[in-house]
């Protein structure tokens, strides 16, 4: 019998990256969200994901760690934690026939684009706003309280970022501080 467990899970989004199946960072992203929120999850309860209810497994790591993380990243591991249950449960019961399902450029490009010359300034734009893409796959946005009613957010940092690299980092913010 296959295994359906967790740690079965994560390695399958590895097969995934690793042949070429689906492009890295995606695989990358959605692993990282698997490890996180199935990270909360005992033993027994991580021995078969196809049993999980996303939404109340979502709610309870919004309980145990939700502080750390904003509204949109939540949603966004919701999304890539369904997306990487769905794809492995359907490579389970079919490998020969099996594509991941993820949006492809392909069909992004297809969107209608308004010409510049065809823009009529009574008119909305095309798309809501709440259509803007959001940050790449592989990429944290993390929240950092640095004063009361003052947080800012720091985006783009990868998830293997080195010491000497949060270094740099750490060098440029200094470089901008103003004595107290």
């Amino acid at each position: 019998m296959t295994s359906l467990s967790r740690d079965a899970l994560l390695e399958f989004l590895d097969y995934l990256s690793n042949k070429g199946l689906m492009n890295r960072t995606t695989a990358a992203a959605r692993k990282a969200a698997a490890n996180k929120v199935l990270g909360i999850l005992d033993k027994s309860e991580a021995a078969d994901v196809s049993k999980l209810d996303i939404d109340k497994l979502m709610s309870r790591f919004h309980n145990l760690a939700g502080a750390n993380y904003t509204p949109e990243s939540l949603n966004a591991y919701k999304s890539r934690l369904k997306s990487a249950i769905e794809d492995f449960l359907r490579y389970q019961k079919d490998p020969l026939n099996f594509r991941p399902a993820v949006q492809s450029s392909a069909r992004r490009s297809e969107r209608p684009r308004a010409s510049a010359d065809s823009k009529d300034p009574s008119r909305p734009n095309e798309y809501p706003k709440d259509s803007v893409e959001a940050p790449p796959a592989a990429v944290n946005i993390i929240p950092i309280p640095i004063r009361p009613n003052l947080t800012i957010k720091i985006q783009g940092l990868p998830f293997d970022l080195t010491v000497s690299e949060a270094n740099k980092i750490a060098n440029v913010i200094k470089a901008l501080a103003s004595e107290d």
